[in-house]
Order: structure tokens, then sequence, then C-alpha cells
């Protein structure tokens, strides 16, 4: 592709990785800002750059006055490509980026060109870049040393739910709520509760609905839902409210229960108004005897209920022994301690029983 100035900024052409500039802009900034083009996210090739100079021009004695300069800064910070002996692409953008529009490089250069007087060139160059190395050093200093940063390790870092979780739980939330959620092809169609219409933002149906980050790029006219969309986050809202009484539990057969798992939501209230809400899941065995808890219990539950009608069965006479009882109460009080100490200038920590599973 054979382009003007005009193509060095505002667009993607990462389907092409050998740059020429045959005709270098004055700012050399402005180089870099044509290098951007071709070096972007989805770039699978090596980006080659050959910046075509006239010998014995004013544009050949400046560009090098600007390589020497870069190149000794880089030396003394050790930012030097052990391969190729250049300065490394990180330190070249951040050193040109801080030079911007200083020094006015039309006008060095018609001094150059009409005075011939390259050594206050010269001094003009290096005073402008020792400006911007010092400017780069105090925002790595401000920003501490984030080079040992490595994003790699923190992909593993994930949480154990993902977003087909979430389609399953609005799911679940949509058709207990008396909602409609049914699939078409690989959009689905939820047909929005009444009791959530009161919420802000949420409309009363959506059309093309995707739990996929992937197929929601691909999809035209996609609504991705997720934590943030109007309708989860009302859902979640709602359950969570006094308004929505839930089941207090799933009583699996007639045999006496043998765990029961209880959830709890705890309410740490700091000053300056600070609100911190956490979700706790505790497991007790018949004993009293507090076991390990799953997170995606809760998830393995909602996928296990076959309808919406006859998913629970109420046993009203199921009754908690008062040692179970005088359990929970221990641990809940347990964590209520355990959240004052971890967090300072605490005012209050609240805690209300949101859910009991017998098994």
């Amino acid at each position: 592709m054979v382009s003007t100035s005009a193509g060095g900024e505002g667009i993607d052409l990462q389907v092409c990785h050998i740059l020429f500039n045959y005709d270098l802009p004055w700012n050399p900034m402005a180089v870099e800002q044509r290098i951007g083009r071709i070096h972007r996210y989805g770039q699978t090739d090596t980006a080659q750059v050959y910046n075509l100079v006239a010998e014995d021009t004013v544009e050949e004695r400046i560009y090098g006055l600007l390589e020497e300069k870069l190149l000794e800064i880089a030396q003394t910070i050790g930012k030097v490509d052990p391969v190729t002996g250049q300065v490394v692409e990180d330190v070249r953008s951040e050193i040109l980026g801080f030079l911007g529009s200083s020094p006015n490089y039309q006008d060095l250069y018609k001094k150059a060109l009409v005075d011939k007087d390259y050594q206050r060139t010269e001094r003009e160059i290096i005073e402008a870049i020792e400006k911007a190395h010092q400017a780069s050093e105090a925002l790595r200093q401000l920003a501490q040393d984030l080079e040992s940063f490595n994003f790699g390790r923190y992909r593993n870092m994930k949480g154990p739910f993902a977003l087909d979780d979430l389609k399953l739980f609005v799911k679940r939330g949509v058709l207990r709520l008396g909602g409609a959620f049914i699939p078409q092809g690989d959009v689905i169609y939820i047909e929005t509760p009444k009791v959530l219409h009161q919420y802000p933002n949420v409309s009363p149906r959506y059309e093309n609905v995707v739990f996929d980050r992937k197929l929601a790029m691909r999809k035209r006219r996609a609504d991705l839902f997720g934590l943030g969309h109007p309708l989860v986050d009302a859902l979640i809202e709602h359950l969570r409210s006094p308004l929505f009484s839930g089941e207090v539990s799933i009583h699996k057969g007639t045999s006496e229960a043998h765990t029961i798992s209880v959830r709890c939501m705890f309410v740490v209230n700091l000053e300056e108004g600070v609100r911190k809400v956490f979700y706790k899941t505790f497991s007790l065995a018949d004993n009293g005897q507090l076991e390990e808890f799953r997170p995606r219990t809760d998830v393995e539950a909602l996928l296990s209920l076959r309808n919406r009608t006859a998913q629970i069965e109420h046993d009203k006479t199921l009754a908690f022994p008062q040692a179970l009882k005088n359990r929970i109460s221990s641990i809940i009080t347990d964590e209520e301690a355990r959240l004052r100490a971890k967090f300072d200038r605490v005012l209050s920590v609240n805690s209300q029983i949101v859910g009991l599973m017998a098994n």
C-alpha cells in the first residue's frame, strides 16, 4: 500500500509488516506513529521498518543526532537490545513521546538548513531530549518498578465461575420469577419478568442475548450478558432483597439430614460511608463439624433442578437440632469477629442467613 502522511495515524494495518518511510516527517514521534500502524495487536510477523534518508542532507544530520542521543540514554539505563545493539522499542517510544511538540521541529530544521550551524542544532536537540529523559525517569519513579510484572503469572488466577455459570444463574432466575428464556440458535431470547421492570435501564425483552465473548464479537447486534448488564444486576439485586423469599431448604428423601449447608451475607460498615459485602458458605455435618464447602456447589445445585414447578419439595416439619443451631450461630459470630479484625475503622458488622440446604 502506498500512502501519504495521512496514513500515519488512526488506522490499523497489522495485515502488513514491512514499512518504508520514504518522506520522513520532521517530528520523530510522527515516525513512531507510522510504525504503530503495523505494530499492533494481531500482528503475527516481525515488523520491519526502513527509513530512507538522503546522504549529506539536513535530515541525515538531525536524525543521526537523535539516534546517537537515544542510544546514549538507553545504554545508561540498560535499555539496549543485547542482540541488535539498538535502543529497545519501549524506551524509544517513551522518550520520543515525551518530546512531544517541543522543540519546534520545523523551525529547528529551517535554522539548520539556512545557517548550516549544526552545533547549535545539536545543542537544542540534546537539551530537548534530556528534558524528555528526565520526564521519563520521573514517571518511572512515580509508577515504581513495574518491569518485573509478568501478566502470564496472573493468567491462572481465575475464579471458580465463568460466563456459562452466569448463563445458568440468569436462566434459573428469570424462569423462577415468571419470565422466558428461549434459545434461538446461537442467541437467546429473554422475556424480562415483570417484577424486574421497576429496576433502572431494564428492557421488557432481549432478543440477541449471548454469554460468550467471542460469539459477541462475531454476531451482529449481539447483547453480551455479564456482571454489570442492567438485567443481570437487577436480577442479583432482586434475589438478594427481602422482596424475594426464596426457598428455605432442599430436602432429599425422607431420611434424616446428614449435611446442612448455610449461606450467609456479611455487611461490614466502615467509617466515611464505606460498605463491604461478603457472601460466605458453611457446610456442617450432623455432628456439628465444619466441612469444606466448594464454591461451585451452588451452581451444581442449580444445574440439578429439572424444572421450575417441581424443583423443590417444602418440608415444614424439618427441624434442626438445637446443637446445630448453636453451632451455626457460633460460626457466624466467629466470622463477624474475623471481619472486624481484618479491616480498620469498623463501625459494625451485620450478618444474615440467606440460604439453607439439607442433604
